[in-house]
């Protein structure tokens, strides 16, 4: 059985005439994309075809088939010539593959990376099969706030044309009916939706979107969302990218939250998608130290936005050394029967120094990124990362987190795709522990890898994945991504 995924793309493969468009509507500058595939099983190789379809064509602009080995990964630049994909191309992909497969796209400028001309990256995930739906959340949109705006695309994963309706809510939750759109998506195409385009969206708006199919019903849809800072300089250049939620939990998990942390802190969205009221409750742990942050009741459909240096529960934590200001949470609602979606934003808002006055590289100014927080019941015994680089053209590395969301002790392996050697044995993973792998950092893996990682483990866990630019490689703005592993 062929095995589907589905990736929106926000960038233009070449710098041609929508370039310009695009300027006028959303971020500026020249865009691109790179796509990154894991095949997930390790003893056949997976036989995949990228179908790109343009933005509101249902037929393919370019087909391009390949294999994956056994447990291996690939990447996909878009404007490689050899895709075939065409110059000023604006779409989506369907991924089709014989094996089970994840991937994720990373859009970015071809900004020079200097304060005038700031580089600008944020990456996504592709949506598989289980993760379509005939409804999908943004917990958090804006228009002309302070100088952020957010668009999304929306993907169509039916061969005919569907019709979808698209409502808003400020942070309270009260509806703004005025400025519902509907449109329609030819089949597998796309279509992007922004926000300061929206005439009968408030200036200084910030809330919440649902879209859901509204003919056929049964149809189903993949959606991605992007907001993004001014990109005046490279202090305003955070471009951050999050995938729409298609449902909730009453218990979420997040791998990773910074409070003034080398100048970076996290911002933390929850939308209750439920019909009743709660309130919900946030454990945090800071270097092995428990902060609780008690809210008010999040209304049917509102969005809870909350900035760790405000969250006073959590003041104590600034008392740390600087290196130990990074930790986990778990967000409960506690009202049992309410669902609730959150995202997890960090960045550096152009701070040059840390909380202790000490200065900042000049790469990491401006950096932002976010990810979606994991609902319990998802975690599995194994976690896959798709694109995990070491020092790759000089300049960018990453790394990934895990986290034990068990009750039990466990342990786990590591296996870094091509590089045998570079395998990581029999580490203990204590009951809800995290760690921390930074690409640099690992024995035996070589300069220039930039492949997929998977951890298997006894016990549950759950990971995010990330890198950005080196200090010194001279790639001012923000090269910071952040995103969800896969749980299989």
């Amino acid at each position: 059985m062929m095995k589907k995924v589905l990736v929106a793309i926000f960038a233009i493969a070449s710098i041609s005439l929508l370039a310009s468009a695009v300027a006028a509507q959303g971020p500026a500058g020249d865009w691109t994309s790179t796509i990154a595939c894991q095949n997930l099983d390790v003893a056949n190789p997976a036989e995949i075809t990228l179908t790109f379809y343009a933005l509101g064509s249902s037929t393919a602009s370019a087909t391009y088939s390949a294999s994956i080995p056994a447990g291996g990964s690939q990447n996909y630049a878009v404007a490689d010539g050899n895709l075939g994909v065409p110059e000023d191309f604006l779409g989506s992909v369907v991924v089709t593959s014989s094996r089970s497969v994840v991937c994720t796209v990373n859009s970015e400028t071809t900004g020079t990376g200097t304060n005038e001309d700031p580089y600008r990256i944020a990456s996504s995930s592709g949506l598989g099969e289980n993760e379509i739906a005939s409804a999908m959340y943004a917990p958090q949109v804006m228009k002309n706030y302070y100088g952020w705006n957010s668009y999304f695309s929306v993907q169509n994963a039916a061969g005919h044309e569907i019709t979808i309706e698209i409502t808003y809510k400020d942070k309270a939750g009260n509806d703004l009916p005025a400025a519902t759109e509907t449109m329609t998506i030819a089949g597998y195409s796309n279509v992007v939706v922004h926000q300061n385009q929206n005439a009968n969206l408030p200036n200084q708006f910030v809330g919440a979107a649902k879209v859901r199919v509204s003919n056929p019903a049964e149809a189903k849809i993949g959606m991605v969302i992007n907001f993004y800072n001014s990109g005046a300089d490279a202090g305003t250049s955070q471009f951050h990218s999050y995938n729409g939620l298609s449902g909730g939990a009453t218990k979420l998990y997040v791998p990773r939250v910074v409070r003034r942390f080398y100048g970076y802190n996290s911002g933390i969205t929850i939308q209750n998608v439920s019909d009743i009221a709660t309130s919900i409750t946030i454990d945090f742990n800071f270097g092995g130290e428990a902060y609780s942050y008690q809210s008010e009741e999040i209304n049917p459909s509102a969005a809870l936005v909350l900035y760790m240096p405000d969250i006073a529960p959590t003041n104590a934590v600034d008392a740390l050394p600087v290196s130990q200001r990074f930790g986990n949470a778990v967000i409960q609602a506690d009202n049992p029967a309410a669902s609730i979606v959150a995202i997890i934003n960090e960045d550096n808002r152009g701070n040059p120094t840390d909380n202790d006055g000490n200065p900042i590289p000049t790469e990491r100014v401006g950096q932002g990124s976010t990810y979606s927080a994991i609902p319990a019941g998802s975690e599995t015994k194994t976690v896959y990362f798709p694109q995990v680089p070491r020092n790759v053209d000089g300049v960018f590395s990453g790394g990934f987190f895990i986290s034990n969301v068990s009750d039990a002790d466990g342990i786990c392996e590591i296996h870094f795709t091509g590089v045998p050697e570079a395998k990581i044995d029999d580490f203990p993973m204590p009951t809800h522990s995290s760690r921390s792998y930074y690409a640099p950092d690992i024995a035996n893996l070589p300069d220039g890898f930039n492949a997929s990682v998977r951890v298997a483990c006894t016990i549950d866990v759950i990971g995010i994945q990330n890198f950005a630019a080196a200090p010194g490689s001279g790639k001012a703005g923000d090269s910071f991504t952040q995103n969800n592993g896969f749980n299989k």
